[in-house]
């Protein structure tokens, strides 16, 4: 029998399916640890997308506000996701993250005092190359670099904890699951570091007015 349309053997055309991505968690990191897990396309990408800026600015902030990061940030990530297997509680992923963070930026600190020993760098200061005009910037960037020259001056577990606490404005409870310790523990570490950084800061003439502020 004859096809009424004419259209007697011709090939059928083909159907094209428009197959949406497959969804990917927005806000839920635990579900965001399976899709990593699993394979997921992308969801490493949202992982970076997610904390990336998080990172950025932690390692900023604890390593100095000059320094390039950007090996850091690669650094910090590549160990996430190798190391993505060991996480047991996949809700903790931004406790995780920032644990390997502070490894990553107490490598980074003792490296750069290696260097610092061996001649191979400066004298660690923070650096500047701009002229401030305003009498208020240049004395909080004046206060800003006397902090980090300070900062160089202490341990680098007293750094990372100062900075986490009282630059980062982390609170104690994820202080502690990202130190891995007791929150009794976490508030004499707390204590411990900004006794220390104080009693520094309070013979610096930049920062003596600001040490009533650590508390």
């Amino acid at each position: 029998m004859r096809n009424p349309s004419g259209l007697a053997g011709r090939p059928k055309p083909s159907v094209v399916r428009v197959v949406p991505p497959q969804d990917l968690p927005e806000d839920d990191d635990a579900a965001l640890v399976s899709a990593v897990r699993a394979g997921t396309p992308r969801a490493a990408a949202r992982v970076w997308d997610r904390y990336a800026s998080l990172v950025r600015r932690l390692l900023r902030r604890t390593l100095g506000p000059t320094v390039d990061v950007d090996d850091a940030l690669q650094e910090v990530f590549m160990r996430l996701f190798r190391d993505l297997a060991s996480l047991r509680e996949p809700t903790a992923l931004r406790s995780f993250l920032i644990g390997i963070t502070m490894h990553v930026a107490t490598s980074e600190l003792r490296r750069r005092r290696a260097r610092r020993w061996l001649l191979l760098s400066d004298d660690g200061t923070v650096p500047t190359t701009e002229v401030v005009s305003d009498e208020h910037v240049l004395e909080q960037r004046q206060a800003l670099h006397a902090l980090y020259r300070i900062l160089d001056r202490v341990d680098t577990n007293r750094r990372l904890v100062f900075v986490l606490r009282y630059v980062e404005s982390m609170e104690l409870t994820e202080m502690s699951a990202v130190l891995g310790c007791s929150l009794a523990t976490t508030k004499r570490r707390v204590a411990d570091a900004a006794e220390r950084i104080s009693r520094l800061a309070s013979r610096d003439p930049h920062l003596a007015h600001y040490v009533g502020d650590v508390e």
